[in-house]
């Protein structure tokens, strides 16, 4: 028979590694889009590399104000009420609505707003219409973003996974085919990843929505036989928990974003260097945060059936399981940092520069660990409004105006942002962590607010 401690590890680790597939696979299309956009010239790539900044902090944002879906119908999900979660779906999707407006906004006016944090000329050119076209398909991005969660709370991950798999291989194939003009297509360039996001986020909704409403499974969770309007109550305890939520891990990829555009007057080699690591580094960060969200799905299931010490014997194993993947990751980025320079850029200059920039990023990789499991735990609990507090004091107050200081008043340039993003790393590691043990310690005595909200 195996221990608690083994069951768990191996119960987590079914639950994310698909989980670690498809953030992988979320990664891997920018990836695909860095080394396509690299090849093409530096300039496509540092032009791209600001245009994805922000995406992707717009991207969080969306998911996140969708993110109470893992919490809420997980918790459906684990207590047996089955009925409930299209209900709490649908009104995600609302929610999803709402931010996903907003986000269109953002990007059609991107070329009035740009130039305002960012110096005109070509970079800046690629970059706003870049994002001004993936408006196109901020629509079907919410789409897919809604149904895959559905599929994640319910702990359907192979179909989560096939999902982002889909969407891998329609972007690295739209990317191959705009970027550098196949099939008579003109090249575009970056530019031509941008139209391949598009068609990849709109053909993988329509493919997630046709293949969910022939399965069975899903029937019973009446996701496509109802069509529910915005229920406010309910809203207002999504939003209890998605906006923190929204906020708080928009509020640190904007952190790595605005550290895109703090590199920019350091010239092109700068900004193309910060991006190969930044891809690079979120691309390992996506096993951790896959065992995050695993836990966080897990913890929330184990709440709904009023299994507190279970939840809690879960959250603190995946801290456990992140640190020892952080420590196989430190490794190998020590070893292979200079190959992993060359796969993205053939610039010998950029590539000079990343491999000394990932020296710095394996310094941070344990403190991401445990602040993105830790963080897991807590959405798992429903607690999400006191780690947002912890997470901007961690990213905005503490390592951004360090980083700032290192690289403009050190002069110690791109090294000095990456050494404030370590420091907020690790302070907000350990200001989660001290959070979940609080929020387990007093889950049986009804002192939490978010019970209230859930239970």
């Amino acid at each position: 028979m195996k221990n608690p401690t083994q069951h768990e590890v191996i119960t987590i680790a079914r639950m994310g590694v698909p989980l670690i597939i498809c953030h992988i696979a979320i990664i891997g299309m920018g990836a695909t889009d860095t080394i396509f956009s690299g090849l093409v010239s530096t300039q496509d790539l540092a032009g791209l590399a600001i245009g994805a900044a922000i995406w992707g902090a717009l991207a969080v944002f969306v998911m996140g104000m969708c993110g109470a879906t893992a919490t809420i119908a997980a918790q459906y999900h684990g207590g047996g009420r089955y009925s409930r979660i299209g209900f709490q779906v649908h009104q995600t999707a609302w929610i999803g609505v709402a931010a996903i407006i907003m986000v269109c906004l953002a990007l059609v006016t991107s070329h009035l707003w740009l130039p305002a944090i960012q110096p005109p000329g070509p970079i800046t050119d690629i970059a706003w219409r870049y994002l001004t076209i993936l408006s196109l398909g901020s629509v079907g991005f919410l789409i897919f973003v809604v149904l895959v969660n559905a599929c994640e709370a319910v702990g359907d991950m192979a179909m989560a996974m096939a999902a982002y798999g889909l969407l891998f291989l329609l972007n690295a194939l739209f990317d191959y085919l705009f970027v550098f003009g196949k099939l008579g297509l003109p090249a575009m360039g970056a530019i031509g990843c941008a139209w391949a996001s598009v068609v990849a986020y709109w053909v993988a909704a329509i493919g997630v929505a046709l293949v969910l409403q022939g399965k069975a499974q899903y029937r019973r969770y009446h996701l496509f036989t109802k069509a529910w309007r915005p229920h406010w109550p309910t809203i207002k305890k999504h939003i209890a928990i998605s906006v923190p939520l929204a906020i708080g891990s928009g509020g640190e990829v904007f952190f790595f974003t605005s550290v895109a555009l703090m590199v920019s007057p350091f010239g092109q080699v700068a900004v193309a260097g910060h991006q190969v690591v930044i891809n690079y580094s979120s691309l390992v960060y996506m096993i951790p945060l896959g065992f995050s969200v695993a836990v966080c799905i897990r913890c929330a299931q184990l709440r709904g059936a009023k299994q507190f010490q279970a939840a809690t014997f879960s959250a603190f194993t995946g801290v456990k399981v992140a640190l020892a993947v952080a420590v196989t990751t430190i490794v190998i980025t020590v070893l292979a940092r200079t190959l992993i320079a060359k796969v993205y850029s053939p610039d010998p200059a950029v590539q000079q520069l990343a491999s000394k920039l990932l020296l710095v990023c394996v310094v941070y990789q344990l403190f991401d660990a445990v602040q993105v499991s830790s963080w897991g735990g807590l959405r798992g609990f429903g607690d999400t409004k006191i780690p947002m507090f912890m997470q901007l004091t961690a990213y905005w107050l503490c390592g951004f105006p360090l980083g700032y200081a290192l690289a403009n008043y050190a002069e110690l340039g791109v090294f000095g942002f990456w050494w404030g993003i370590v420091v907020g790393l690790m302070i907000a590691a350990v200001l989660l962590h001290t959070r979940l043990h609080w929020v387990t310690k007093n889950l049986t005595t009804r002192k939490l607010g978010c019970q209230k909200v859930l239970d």
